[in-house]
């Protein structure tokens, strides 16, 4: 470490002698230069002395001949007084114009000798870095002149030449003790006075600046550069108006001086009146076309009014009189930035930099053109380079934050605000962006407080009260939110983005009336705008009003054909009105936009769902998941098109996943809930249910599944309580009524049924559910008549629902309508060809009009259809027994026992096939399991008493009997008090509490 750091302190050493050599070096070349115009200088003076005295004997020249021709004109002007008069006025402005010409050229000469000197000063001091050495010899410059002043007190050209020398130093108090000893020497030349006045303006002293400017016009008011200049510092003190006065001062004075015209130009540009001001650039270019600035000036005006092709030929002229002038490379390359011009902007900022590498303005506008173009990386570079050349300006590095902010660098865009608030803490344009970041990092109370900071440092700027309101949105202070639109709103009332962002807070608030009426103001405020038309297709979309909602939509894609956001608006409101084909077409269009945006491929996987196309829908879900793996929504559509396709355990692992994603989703708990409801696990499902209304107790749908999986599982009162749960926070939705009244129908609750299902009528007079459930209802109370109004009432209302078809069958079928019961099936397999039931009740409609045989066809399609339902083989087999093949028919009872082998009906009916087989044992042994399995079914032990009767054991029987009868009468309800006395005189009180039991 020791010797590394011996190692760095020689290596130093040698630097600073290189640089004192280099120096040295340069002080010796300052000195030379210096000596060559001092040298100069009094070769200048002796030759301006001889010119001098020349010029004087040609004045005195003039002004004799004068004399001369002014006698023998008043001679003949006495003849004619009008003629004198003329003639008198020429010769006096021949006069002056000679006099100027002389004094002109004297200054010029002079001043030509001082600048020369000047600039190589400049120069100097631009190339050395130690300015104290050049102010130094420049000093002993002054000390020579002071010399001569000396010897010549009275001299008061020299006494204002140090003054200006001071000036050129910087050094202007000095320089105004001198002004002062010279207007204390020679009150009555206003050069002194004009001088002064100059080094107060330089000083910022504007105030005293003027009153010397004051005292050189009462000296010489005829001097049109003292009311230019004077008129510079009213500039300065933004007192446009009294400039404009003194240019016309100085236009008056001298109607051929173009710098007059050009500030009275610059004057108006600052007061806004662009047009005045390109009619004086157009004056000072008709009295100097060959002076670059007034075109650069003219430009910019013209930048102002937006006029940018005339810019760019402003921007020519310039360059082609001067093709080394920076500003009008700057200007052009800003003009084709205006125009969007990027990669021309970009050759011209180049050539601009090329002329003055050390401009921080021009890398920080490059950078700006390279942001528009999404270069960042080559932004941030001319943002640096920028710094470097300027590392005290604000703007830069607030520049260079806001391109870290759109690369999502968002914690190195925030360091850069803070240096941008250093460097000007009092600029509110850096606090509301710093805002903008810190809300995109959630931030939302630190960007409060920046909102807060640059509304104290501007209050009249209404971007500070706007970002704050956005803040506020985004914690859902929306009232707050409203409060400071408004304020945003008083400060500037015609932004249009404004009110679109109140809109968009009303929307949230479900206040659509009112967002419509900000929508259309901010259409008002900016009818190109086309989020706008899109916010107010939003609002209307949220009322309902999807047909209005498309028109604006369509507004809203005429200003913008490339926003994907309006193509995934318009698929929405499509998807909504069930026009899914175009909806398709529509989010497509959006994904050619954006196809980086998972949202899309999510919608459009919902479209596909409802157009039954499941499998293209597992695609689209598969692409927002890899657009965006992290997104819930992905997962949890995916589950809900596995379920549409019965893959329900598949669909439980993308529901879990999308909970991992985002356990705080109502959604996902609920969907998992379903899935666990249809593959029979209703316990599991009655847990997820609970999740979802913790989640969300507000969510009525929760609590109605929740009711239907108690009625699965048979905890009907439960059931009901959900259900009213469900109406408390719903009471207008017919679903609930719908499924309490099939819970009321399983507690044997028919007439509350019927006004259940009355509620969901009056609720929904368009929903079938309702008076297909009535139906129902009607059906369990054996009122045949009325349940078949009903069915028609709910074919009427959705003739394409298969089911309605398939009860009133039943319906008939009960009826023993068999032949119409046949049409209203074979209606219901028009509708749903797969329903195997449909094919099972026709086949039993057939056996029961002894059409065994096309009843057996229709079993075995059934079968094939659901090959796991046990009642198809059970039927079969009864249709095969009534066909006396009571072989075949035990195999299918042995089929159905399979299938379900707690069903006691098939050890019944396979025990009567047994029976007319003469297999009385093997008929005793079913008609067991059947009483095993069912203890209540009195048909088992009558179908016993047969058998044991056929056997000859006739005590069993009759025992067999009475236990039939009980069980009859009780299903029969003849049983009730008097349950006892019957069961007294039963022979067999044992089998009877067995029974009981």
């Amino acid at each position: 470490m020791i010797f590394k750091n011996i190692g760095q302190w020689d290596f130093e050493k040698k630097q600073r002698e290189k640089k004192q050599i280099q120096q040295s070096k340069r002080i010796k070349m300052v000195i030379q230069t210096i000596q060559y115009f001092l040298q100069a200088e009094n070769q200048q003076s002796t030759l301006l002395q001889q010119k001098s005295f020349k010029y004087s004997y040609q004045e005195q020249v003039v002004r004799n001949q004068v004399k001369i021709r002014n006698r023998q004109l008043l001679k003949q002007l006495q003849k004619n007084k009008v003629v004198r008069q003329k003639n008198k006025k020429q010769l006096n402005n021949q006069l002056i114009e000679d006099d100027q010409k002389i004094t002109v050229e004297n200054l010029q000469k002079l001043a030509k000798k001082r600048g020369y000197i000047y600039y190589t000063k400049e120069q100097f001091e631009e190339k050395n870095d130690n300015n104290d050495t050049i102010n130094f010899i420049f000093e002993n410059i002054l000390q020579k002149r002071n010399c001569k002043i000396e010897k010549n007190g009275n001299d008061y050209e020299k006494l204002v030449y140090k003054g200006n020398v001071l000036q050129k130093l910087n050094q202007f108090k000095q320089a105004i003790l001198y002004y002062d000893y010279a207007i204390y020497k020679y009150p009555e030349n206003f050069q002194a006075f004009f001088d002064k006045a100059n080094a107060l303006k330089s000083l910022n002293r504007f105030e005293e600046a003027l009153k010397y400017y004051d005292y050189a016009i009462q000296k010489n008011p005829e001097c049109a550069e003292i009311y230019n200049i004077k008129a510079n510092v009213y500039q300065s003190l933004k007192r446009f108006e009294e400039a404009l006065q003194n240019y016309d001062y100085a236009i008056q004075k001298n109607p051929e001086d173009f710098k007059a015209y050009q500030n009275k130009a610059n004057a108006l540009q600052n007061l806004k009146k662009f047009e005045e001001a390109l009619q004086y650039y157009d004056f000072a270019i008709s009295k100097n076309s060959q002076y670059a600035d007034i075109y650069n000036n003219k430009a910019n005006a013209l930048q102002s009014l937006n006029r940018f092709e005339e810019v760019l030929q402003c921007c020519d002229n310039a360059i082609q009189l001067n093709p080394e002038n920076v500003r009008a490379l700057e200007n052009k390359a800003n003009a084709l930035k205006s125009l969007n011009r990027f990669e021309e902007a970009l050759q011209y900022y180049d050539y601009a930099i090329q002329k003055n590498p050390q401009c921080a303005d021009l890398y920080n506008n490059k950078a700006s053109v390279l942001k528009s173009l999404n270069r960042f990386e080559e932004a941030l570079q001319n943002y640096d380079q920028a710094i470097q050349k300027n590392p005290k300006c604000a703007e830069i590095y607030n520049n260079k934050a806001n391109a870290l902010q759109s690369l999502n660098r968002f914690e190195e865009a925030l360091e850069y605000y803070d240096y941008a608030i250093q460097k000007n803490p009092k600029c509110a344009d850096i606090s509301n962006n710093k805002a903008s970041v810190l809300k995109s990092l959630n931030r939302f109370e630190e960007a409060l407080q920046c909102c807060d900071q640059a509304i104290q440092k501007n209050p009249e700027d209404f971007r500070g009260f706007q970002n704050k309101a956005n803040a506020l949105k985004c914690l859902n202070r929306l009232e707050e939110a409203l409060e400071y639109y408004d304020y945003a709103i008083q400060k500037n009332p015609e932004c249009a983005d404004i009110y679109n962002n109140k809109a968009s807070v009303l929307k949230s608030l479900n206040r659509f009336e009112e967002a419509l009426q900000c929508c259309d103001q901010a259409i008002q405020k900016n009818p190109e705008d086309f989020r706008a038309f899109q916010n107010k297709a939003f609002a209307l979309q949220s009322l309902n009003r999807f047909e209005e909602a498309l028109q604006y939509y369509d507004y809203s894609i005429q200003n913008n054909f490339e926003d994907d956001m309006v193509f995934f608006g318009k698929a929405y409101a499509l998807q909504s009105l069930n026009r899914f084909d175009e909806a398709l077409q529509y989010y497509d269009y959006a994904i050619q936009k954006n196809p980086e945006c998972a949202d899309i491929y999510n919608n459009k996987a919902s479209v596909l769902k409802s157009l039954k196309r499941f499998e293209k829908a597992l695609q689209c879900c598969d692409q927002a998941i890899q657009k965006n793996p992290e997104d819930f929504r992905a997962f949890q559509n995916k589950g809900i098109v596995l379920q549409n396709l019965n893959r329900f355990e598949e669909a439980l692992q993308y529901y879990d996943s999308a909970i991992q994603k985002n356990p705080e989703n109502t959604i996902a708990y609920y969907n998992k809930a379903n899935a666990l409801q249809n593959l029979n696990r209703f316990s599991e499902a009655l847990k997820y249910y609970d999740y979802a209304i913790q989640k969300n107790p507000e969510d009525f749908k929760a609590f109605l599944q929740k009711a239907i999986a108690l009625k699965s599982l048979k905890r009907f009162e439960e059931a009901l309580q959900f259900s009213d749960q469900a109406i408390l926070i719903n009471p207008e939705c017919a679903d609930i009524y719908n499924n309490k009244a099939n819970v009321l129908v399983s507690l044997n609750r028919f007439e509350e049924a019927l006004q259940c299902c009355d509620q969901a009528i009056q609720k929904n007079p368009e929903d079938f559910k309702a008076f297909q459930n009535k139906a129902n209802v009607f059906y369990k109370l054996n009122r045949y008549s009325e349940a078949l109004e009903y069915y028609d009432y709910s074919i009427s209302k959705k003739p394409d629902d298969f089911m309605a078809f398939f009860n009133k069958g039943i319906v008939l079928q009960s009826l023993n309508r068999f032949e119409e019961a046949l049409q209203y099936y074979d209606y219901a397999i028009q509708k749903n060809p797969e329903d195997f039931k449909s094919l099972q009740n026709k086949a039993i409609a057939l056996q029961s009009l002894n059409r065994f045989e096309e009843a057996l066809l229709f079993f075995d399609q059934a079968f094939s259809k659901n090959p796991e339902d046990f009642m198809a083989f059970f039927n079969k087999a009864i249709a095969l027994q009534s066909l006396n093949r009571f072989e075949e028919a035990l195999q299918y009872y042995d089929y159905a026992i399979q299938k379900n082998p707690e069903q006691a009906d098939i050890y019944n009916n396979k025990g009567v096939a047994l029976q007319s087989l003469n297999r009385f044992e093997e008929a005793l042994e079913q008609y067991d399991l059947a009483i095993q399995k069912n203890p209540e079914d009195c048909k088992a032990f009558q179908n016993k008493a047969q058998a044991l009767k056929s056997l000859n054991r006739f005590e069993e029987s009759q025992q067999y009997v009475d236990l039939a009868n009980y069980l009859y009468a009780k299903q029969t309800s003849k049983i009730n008090n008097t349950q006892i006395t019957i069961i007294n005189h039963l022979k067999y009180p044992s089998q009877v509490n067995h029974l009981k039991k």
